[in-house]
């Protein structure tokens, strides 16, 4: 048989043969929960929930979808079995009104698609669509931007969880996980457990931090978590936790407010492009699914020339050039003058050859009692830099409560430690080391 053009007929394969429509059956016996009768709200989400824990969904979606339906069901006032799809559009509506960002109504709408339509074999969310989402350029800073971060840094766990998640690009939540087992230093990469997607990927371990991933695995022993919770050494630190270190480290470090942890995400990616390494490598990096995602840093790098196996590696080999270290580097905007709030003194003992004990004594203008802030300790991690280690801030409550006002708000501006870090390495480098001790 031919065809009009003179050609032989072949019956059309692939996406163009003519395939046979599906029909969804919705089985009220197969539902999750039996909606076809009156249940209460709170047995409801139990249900649902135990739903959501056998098909493996996340432990943060499932506290999501949780709180989700069950302020849904709170509002409606009702049985579940009687919400209609107007409900539904009335509490999207409502949820917009009241400031709700896209995402947040996504998340709302995926959590009823997922409770009643889904599991329940329900149609109250049919012809609702993901509400279109803004698209926003990601937040980069550059590389002296991500110097000055990383100095103000006070203690060393801050100052390695910094450097980590901009060193390999790696999630605050991934971040916060990584166990010492997860190293493998002889390949110099760190492997990534179950990030997002439930996906384990493999990431690039910067040189520069083998010595602090040394020093904290003596500190840390014990735990298997390299960045271990204080209360319980069993468990990791919060997200919660490592994003207070960042606003610490952005105050102190004269950044704009809008850095974020995932920011230092943003600018790994970010710099490696500019540098030249293939975008789908960036991609398999970032653990992206979709290229799409990937090629957002596109529209905020500067292409430039060169291959790199990691930016922070770069930047220690830049810095070392020039001989200087990291600590000693002049600020790139000039310093301002602030009237005085007080006085300090310092003092100094070196306790070996590359660390020393300080103790600060503070004194306000009033003419006040002198308070003592001890358990500072300052360490040359290597010739030239120097890592400030600071207690707690709750070791020193009492101490600054008898200051007044305008010295204890002194104290946690980054003109405070940015002073008494020069002090200290001034004092440190004039300061003999103790002599050295022969066993007998």
């Amino acid at each position: 048989m031919n065809q009009a053009n003179g050609k032989p007929y072949r019956r059309p394969i692939g996406r163009y043969a003519p395939h046979v429509p599906i029909v969804d059956h919705l089985d009220a016996s197969q539902a999750v929960v039996d909606l076809r009768r009156a249940i209460d709200p709170a047995d409801f989400v139990s249900h649902i929930d135990r739903e959501l824990k056998i098909r493996f969904y996340q432990e943060k979606t499932r506290k999501s979808y949780r709180v989700i339906i069950g302020g849904f069901l709170r509002w409606l006032g009702r049985s579940p079995n009687t919400a209609t799809r107007d409900d539904v559009r009335d509490w999207l509506e409502l949820l917009v009104d009241g400031g709700a960002s896209s995402s947040w109504v996504s998340v709302h709408l995926s959590a009823l698609r997922t409770a009643f339509d889904k599991m329940c074999g329900q149609r109250i969310t049919m012809g609702l669509v993901t509400p279109r989402r803004s698209q926003k350029l990601p937040t980069v800073l550059s590389t002296e931007a991500v110097q000055r971060l990383l100095l103000a840094a006070p203690t060393m766990q801050e100052k390695l969880l910094l450097s980590l998640l901009y060193a390999t690009g790696m999630r605050i939540s991934e971040g916060v996980r990584v166990r010492f087992g997860d190293l493998d230093v002889d390949r110099r990469q760190l492997k990534v457990v179950q990030g997002k997607g439930r996906r384990d990927r493999v990431v690039a371990l910067p040189e520069s931090l083998l010595p602090l991933f040394a020093r904290l695995g003596r500190i840390a022993r014990g735990s298997d978590f390299v960045f271990p919770s204080p209360e319980d050494p069993k468990r990791h630190v919060c997200s919660r936790t490592a994003q207070r270190w960042m606003a610490r480290a952005v105050r102190l470090g004269n950044l704009p407010e809008t850095a974020t942890c995932h920011s230092l995400r943003h600018s790994f990616a970010t710099h490696l492009l500019e540098h030249g390494v293939d975008v789908r490598f960036i991609q398999n990096l970032l653990g992206h699914l979709r290229l799409e995602t990937t090629t957002i840093y596109t529209k905020v790098a500067r292409i430039g020339a060169g291959q790199v196996a990691s930016p922070l590696d770069l930047l220690h080999e830049s810095r070392d050039a020039r001989g200087r270290g990291l600590a000693q580097d002049p600020p790139t905007a000039p310093p301002s003058i602030v009237a005085p709030a007080g006085r300090m003194r310092l003092a100094l003992k070196r306790t070996g050859k590359h660390v020393a004990d300080i103790v600060v004594e503070l004194s306000d203008l009033r003419g006040g009692p002198a308070v003592r802030l001890a358990g500072i300790r300052l360490e040359e991690m290597r010739p030239g830099f120097f890592a400030l280690h600071l207690p707690p801030a709750e070791d020193w409550t009492i101490a600054i409560s008898f200051l007044d006002d305008e010295a204890r708000d002194r104290i946690d501006t980054p003109d405070f430690y940015e002073a008494l870090r020069d002090a200290a390495i001034v004092r440190f480098l004039t300061t003999p080391a103790p002599p050295l001790r022969l066993a007998p």
